[in-house]
């Protein structure tokens, strides 16, 4: 899988760009059919946000965005809910692979 973290008007230090791709990595084990991943770093005043983006393969594009107190915080956020993104297209995707078997 291909990743590809962007840091938006602010510095951040290399360590938590490490962080972003290590988390970024564990979203792959659930499901093999993501092809690449973007995550974007900002900083809006006092309020850190994460986005990533996920591409499937032959699939949707899926989104999430993270924000919080601090940078932990809003990677926690975002990660969960593109989890719980992951999760759901994955589970229609082997629903739909069910219901072609049982009409072939």
């Amino acid at each position: 899988m291909k990743t590809e973290v962007s840091i938006l008007h602010h510095d951040y230090p290399s360590r938590l760009r490490e962080t972003v791709e290590l988390k970024v990595q564990q979203l792959a084990k659930f499901f093999d059919q993501l092809t690449s991943m973007h995550a974007k770093l900002e900083r809006l005043n006092e309020v850190h946000r994460v986005e990533l983006v996920a591409n499937v393969a032959h699939g949707p594009t899926l989104v999430a965005d993270g924000r919080g107190g601090t940078f932990n915080a809003a990677l926690e956020d975002a990660t969960s809910k593109m989890t719980t993104s992951i999760k759901r297209v994955h589970d229609k995707h082997r629903t739909e692979r069910r219901r072609q078997r049982r009409t072939a």
